[in-house]
């Protein structure tokens, strides 16, 4: 592993994933609304709400990523890009019903199950994101690569403004994503963009790999 394969067999087009699995406990929701010792103040009728709009997400989520897997001459030559060998791309969604869902709910005065439905919203695209991360990262090993940590425009020196490059490389329009022309927002909200540098040296990466080679 840490060798180069022949540029000619590596992935350029872009590919979905649709088959997402997305489970989220209810110990997640409650820590994150407010609740940060378990069980502690927690009542039966939060409990409730949170049972009932967690049962809403089969029919408001459309959960789906794309992809594509460039060689490092393709890219924009952004510094961050500097030592890779080729650089994944990812767009995720979980469609905008749940947003409207939210407005909804906001709308009726429902401010707590508002509340509630956003933070599932926040934790399934975040649960899209996780799970295309792995497909990527184990991607970069079956190719002989080193996969870096996933990171989103906005952090460790990439701008926000580079949601541009992500969304000129990847089509966004199919999966029913788009970019703010100004603030760089995607719309749906619920949405994340990242990229994973695949390195032919191991020492490049500052993701933990595990000894069956699993990220």
């Amino acid at each position: 592993m840490g060798t180069n394969i022949k540029k000619s067999v590596m992935p350029s087009a872009s590919i979905f994933i649709r088959n997402f699995k997305i489970e989220i406990e209810e110990k997640r929701i409650l820590r994150l609304i407010g609740y940060k010792k378990r069980g502690i103040g927690v009542t039966a009728s939060i409990r409730d709400v949170i049972a009932e709009e967690r049962a809403k997400l089969d029919r408001l989520l459309n959960p789906i990523s794309v992809y594509r897997i460039i060689d490092y001459e393709e890219t924009n030559k952004h510094s961050i890009f500097a030592e890779a060998e080729m650089v994944a791309f990812c767009l995720c969604t979980i469609g905008p019903r749940l947003e409207q869902a939210v407005k909804t709910l906001m709308a009726e005065g429902e401010i707590l199950r508002s509340l509630i439905l956003d933070t599932l919203g926040s934790e399934a695209v975040e649960e899209v994101a996780t799970q295309s991360d792995r497909i990527l990262a184990e991607k970069a090993l079956r190719m002989h690569f080193w996969p870096s940590k996933s990171y989103s425009p906005g952090y460790k020196n990439w701008m926000l403004e580079e949601q541009r490059f992500i969304f000129g490389i990847l089509p966004a329009a199919d999966i029913g994503v788009k970019l703010h022309e100004e603030s760089c927002m995607m719309i749906p909200r619920k949405s994340i963009s990242f990229r994973i540098n695949f390195y032919s040296d191991k020492n490049l990466t500052t993701r933990k790999i595990i000894k069956n080679g699993v990220p």
